[in-house]
């Protein structure tokens, strides 16, 4: 299991919008098969641009492959990248807010925000 500093760098450094990390888990839910870009789409309700801009990061990050029909499939580069992956599914599905302030603040220092994720607030 990552330690919390190195999930909250995963998250930071992989996923640029919530849309790239719900691509990631919609992969990662239904690997049974390669999904096109237009059943993605629709999948996940997203615009070709999100889908695309997404896809390439996760490409980058080793978590997903392109067959040669250009469909995507979840396929991590590394048990250490799965292990990440399951990391911030697992934290996403617990915290989800803990995760959009990881991903969306990007000034702040990724320990600081996970931690600060965590804390009661008085609205």
């Amino acid at each position: 299991m990552p330690s919390e500093q190195e999930l909250a760098g995963f998250i930071r450094s992989t996923f640029r919008s919530v849309w790239t990390l719900e691509l990631l888990l919609f992969l990662k839910q239904h690997q049974d098969r390669a999904w096109s870009r237009p059943e993605l789409v629709q999948g996940l309700r997203a615009s070709d641009s999100i889908i695309s801009t997404g896809a390439n990061a996760l490409l980058a990050a080793g978590l997903i492959i392109l067959d040669d029909d250009k469909t995507a499939r979840y396929r991590p580069v590394s048990a250490d990248v799965e292990a990440l992956a399951e990391g911030a599914e697992t934290l996403y599905g617990q915290r989800p807010d803990a995760v959009r302030r990881l991903i969306v603040d990007p000034a702040a220092d990724g320990v600081t925000a996970f931690a600060d994720a965590f804390r009661l607030r008085r609205d």
